[in-house]
């Protein structure tokens, strides 16, 4: 493919001849002409594009807002997956078409045209024991009323040319440009209250102790299995209304010369946990002016934001102030460690003390783990995340003659986060340490910036009346570097101050004991070549190909410095070539194959050789931290050198378009095999030479076949009466075809752990990618439940498979009515299939403070059905019928802590259905001197659902990583959101 592709492009550009520019910029008369945006900022008409690609307007975001505009696509784009993380701010999982690496799935990000890096801080994972928050990422704070469109390039064919960089498809974003004519100014503005539901079910009629038994007061026990009696519910009074208040002011104005945007915006959030808010800033400047006689075209742009944020939730319990709520022993009145009460002055340091009831007169904490008092959470394990964040791009391009011109481009993105919580004195001490008595001091800093630059020649030669050719030839360079810092310090100088010079380091300690400095730096850099063409017969036949070739630093001393892509798509445009009824106004089928991959993490091959051994590995505290695993480096087993992932995708379509285009239909099938994933493996035993120890391979195959389809219809369309229905539905399997090979001969049934995932998320051979596992019931050869004498189930020693997390079906109904002026649209979404995990009902059943602890008690006891007594038993083999005591039942399946408990017990089904959002707007028509006309509307997010059979959102992930999906850790609830929003054109 490299040999042909290139001299093929240089013949038609030497033998082409000049001609009038294309119509394509200007035909956008109707649907079938117009003009989208494609890879590396190039406009193609649609009807010519080999691929599926799927474009939403800056409006669909912006119509009822959300904080982080990347959770406005759920349910408007085909199979586009999103889970959001922690609330206001936190970054937001991104999938398209399934999960494809081991490593990362997350789509490439593309501003006008040049990609940048979305970089993210240190994600949480499905862990009870976490510690920081979710710290947000780029997209999160880019102002949606900036965008003027998005399109999605969901497979290998479209996002080609984008090489390593486009391996798990492309998110294109156009920005809005100034407006040729009179200035404009425009207002945005809303304002909603946030309200927690979903919340998990809590029971209120049962007590920690009993009344009548002389010397029992409530907290005698941390459990809540004691008499019958009635307790406050101090979470719901505990939990407040949150609000957010949404601001954006922008300016445009344009000659036929130049055209500037520019706009400030403001987010104020006030969270549903009392003292947490968030609050960012954004900036944005966009000028594009002609020059030269219009042959010369400069494109500037900046975008740039600050974001603070106090007290965002963290998931686990460690440092959770809604799980000491839940956990709270009935009959304990929380009222007496308030916010104004939550600590006191201890006489003998002179520092404050906590106040709570599982804090004994010895000064230890009850429970295991213990809780803390709420209000001490929030006010003395404070957690902040201060993000900042730049992008920069400048373009230039001149219009060599009509069908040539040539373009230069660049552009420069920093973001930092910045994380950092302090934990005083007097907090549980499995916080701080046994040593630590003067507190904790924990920070995360992770530092991205990004240079990118691309020269392009873009040609429209016209070869003949009847063949067209568009064509693009270039090249470029991308520079990424990171640099981390992670403190954790429990030996502070003076008490509660937690600044890094008050940190001690050279004292005795164990190893792990609350003590690390990790600082190190990386860069990556990528040098690539591309080109592609698109022929054209007749606005009939379509060929594309595209050839690119990436220079990849991360394969330094591996023997290979680079690899290629290429991809070739066909499309016929059937109604151009037959007669066909009047009713179809237009017929494309399509087809495409591509080959595109993932480079390999930054710095990992750098210990490959004696002279860079000592600066591959990372310092912790002056120690040098050995990497757990390490590269082969043996000849004779060249074919575990590390190596670039491969994703091979063929994907066929077609498009329709029926009565006069109020009729539009696209389906797409497609099947992408991911091939040398990047694994970490334990080898045991020498095996031809290869000694035992752990390593990195490149192998193992990903499968994902699926199909994906979007319908809109103009029921009605009429000035008085206007109504759009937009369907869209997608399915996806995904397989691990194969792990790692077989001349190392692991184990088929060895499960490996995906990062982030905790102890839950692991692939295998013959399963799909984030399947969970965990404890289950122990059964007998007809699958029936084993219990013991009493009736409690027994529990399988090892781990087995519970279920995948991800939806076998997603779908998206969107509806859009006008009448005159009023506006009414809602859309509900659905995904269908997968099961999700819940720690927190898990734990919650174990305390005896769950609504379904309460429920089996009134009951009597748990049915268990299809269960038998266990071999041993005095009825070994006969059928249990009876009822378990319900704490006996729930001490067993339910547990505080990670590999207790039966798993099994707490797997539910992941299928939702909810309104996701509705507005009502109405436009005013002012037309005055000032203002033109303004917009008053009423809107809301994540309604209420139809159906959830989960106690929890399972769309809702611990952190921004390829594992976690499915599994609960004591997660922030869900909000739904209801206010008014006002849009005025001055």
């Amino acid at each position: 493919m490299r040999k042909t592709v290139i001299p093929v492009l240089l013949v038609f550009s030497l033998s082409a001849y000049a001609q009038e520019t294309k119509k394509a910029d200007t035909a956008n008369t109707t649907k079938i002409e117009e003009v989208v945006v494609t890879s590396l900022g190039i406009k193609r008409q649609a009807r010519s594009l080999t691929y599926s690609s799927q474009q939403i307007g800056g409006d669909e975001l912006t119509a009822v807002k959300t904080p982080n505009f990347l959770n406005s696509i759920s349910g408007k784009v085909s199979n586009v997956q999103i889970n959001r993380t922690n609330g206001v701010g936190s970054s937001v999982r991104v999938l398209m078409r399934g999960n494809k690496s081991a490593n990362s799935s997350q789509p490439l990000y593309v501003i006008d045209g040049i990609p940048i890096i979305n970089g993210v801080g240190k994600a949480p994972e499905a862990s009870q024991y976490s510690t920081m928050p979710d710290a947000g990422d780029v997209l999160s704070s880019i102002n949606p009323d900036d965008i003027e469109s998005m399109n999605f390039l969901k497979g290998a064919s479209a996002s080609a040319l984008y090489g390593s960089m486009g391996g798990n498809g492309v998110i294109l974003i156009t920005t809005k440009k100034g407006k040729l004519g009179k200035s404009s100014i425009t207002y945005n503005t809303s304002l909603t209250v946030d309200q927690a539901y979903s919340l998990p079910k809590l029971q209120h009629s049962y007590l920690s102790y009993d009344p009548a038994v002389s010397g029992q007061t409530p907290g005698i026990s941390n459990e809540s299995w004691g008499a019958k009696g009635a307790s406050k519910d101090h979470l719901k009074d505990f939990l407040q209304n949150g609000t957010t208040w949404v601001n954006s002011l922008s300016f445009q104005s344009g000659t036929e010369k130049s055209t500037n945007y520019f706009s400030i915006g403001n987010t104020t959030n006030k969270g549903i946990v009392p003292s947490s808010y968030f609050d960012q800033y954004n900036v944005s400047f966009r000028n594009s002016s002609k020059y030269l006689n219009d042959k010369l075209t400069l494109d500037a742009n900046f975008i740039g934001s600050l974001q603070n944020s106090v007290n965002r939730q963290t998931p686990g319990v460690s440092f959770s102030p809604l799980v000491s709520l839940y956990w709270l022993p009935r009959g304990v009145d929380f009222d007496q460690y308030n916010n104004s009460n939550y600590s006191y002055i201890d006489k003998t340091r002179l520092l404050p003390a906590q106040n709570w009831w599982a804090i004994g007169p010895d000064g230890k904490f009850n429970g295991n783990p213990a809780t803390q008092n709420p209000y001490w959470i929030l006010n003395r394990n404070k957690v902040t995340v201060n993000n900042k964040n730049t992008y920069s791009a400048l373009s230039l391009a001149y219009q060599i003659n009509p069908w040539l011109s040539a373009r230069v481009r660049g552009n420069y993105s920093w973001n930092v986060t910045d994380s950092q919580r302090g934990v005083s004195a007097y907090s549980d001490p499995n916080l701080i340490t046994s040593s630590g008595i003067n507190g904790r001091l924990l920070q995360n800093k992770y530092e991205n910036s990004s240079t990118y630059g691309d020269v392009l020649l873009v040609g429209s030669p016209k070869l003949s009346e009847d063949i067209s050719l568009d064509f693009t030839v270039g090249g470029s360079i991308n520079t990424s570097r990171n640099t981390i810092t992670e403190i954790d310090n429990a030996y502070l100088s003076a008490p509660n101050l937690f600044t890094v010079s008050n940190l001690q380091w050279n004292v005795d300690r164990s190893v792990g004991d609350g003590f690390h400095h990790i600082n190190y730096s990386t860069k990556k850099q990528i040098q690539s070549v591309f080109a592609s063409a698109s022929l054209g017969y007749k606005n009939m036949f379509y060929v594309d190909m595209t050839f690119r070739n990436d220079w990849d630093s991360t394969l330094a001393f591996t023997g290979t410095n680079g690899y290629d892509y290429e991809s070739v798509g066909v499309n016929a445009v059937l109604s151009s070539i037959f007669k066909l009824p009047e009713t179809i106004n237009f017929w494309k089928i399509r087809g495409s194959y591509a080959t595109v991959g993932l480079g390999l993490p930054a710095n990992l091959t750098t210990a490959t050789t004696p002279y860079n051994t000592a600066y591959g590995y990372i310092v912790d505290a002056g120690q040098i931290l050995y990497p757990k695993y390490s590269l082969v480096t043996d000849p004779a087993f060249s074919e575990l050198f590390v190596k670039p992932e491969l994703n091979k995708t063929f994907e066929v379509g077609t498009e329709l378009r029926l009565f006069k285009n109020r009729l539009n239909f696209d389906i797409t099938y497609y099947n992408s095999k991911a091939t040398n994933q990047l694994l970490p493996v334990t080898i045991s035993s020498n095996l031809g030479g290869l000694p035992s120890g752990s390593y990195y391979v490149n192998a193992g195959k990903i499968q994902n076949t699926g199909f994906e389809s979007s319908l809109s219809y103009k029921i009605f369309d009429s000035g008085k009466f206007g109504w759009t229905a937009n369907l869209n539905g997608s399915t996806n399997k995904n397989k691990i075809v194969e792990l790692f090979p077989d001349r190392l001969k692991v184990p088929e049934n060895l499960p490996l752990a995906l990062t982030g995932g905790g102890a839950y998320t692991k692939l295998k051979v013959g399963g799909s990618f984030g399947d969970i596992y965990g404890i289950k019931f122990l059964r007998d050869d007809q699958g029936r439940i084993l219990v013991d004498a009493d009736g409690k189930p027994l529990a399988e020693k090892n781990i087995g498979y519970l279920g995948n997390p991800n939806p076998k079906f997603m779908l998206g109904l969107g509806n859009t009515f006008n009448i005159g002026k009023l506006g009414i649209s809602f859309l509900v979404d659905g995904k269908f299939g997968g099961k999700v995990l819940s720690l927190t009902e898990k734990a919650n059943d174990m305390l005896g403070v769950s609504q379904t602890s309460a429920s089996a008690r009134d009951a009597g006891g748990v049915a268990i059905p299809n269960a038998v007594y266990a071999p041993g038993t005095p009825n070994a083999g006969a059928a249990y019928t009876g009822l378990t005591d319900a704490k006996v039942y729930y001490k067993a399946v339910g547990a505080n802590q990670e590999g207790a408990g039966i798993d099994e017990a707490y797997i539910y089904s992941a299928t939702t259905v909810r309104l996701r959002q509705a507005s009502i707007a109405y436009t005013f028509d002012i037309n005055s001197s000032y203002l033109r006309n303004t917009t008053v509307s009423i809107v809301g997010t994540n309604l209420f659902f139809f159906y959830k059979k989960a106690p929890f959102d399972p769309e809702q992930v611990s952190g921004n990583t390829p594992g976690g999906v499915g599994v609960d850790s004591f997660g922030i609830p869900i909000t739904r959101s209801i206010g008014l929003s006002l849009k005025a054109n001055f």
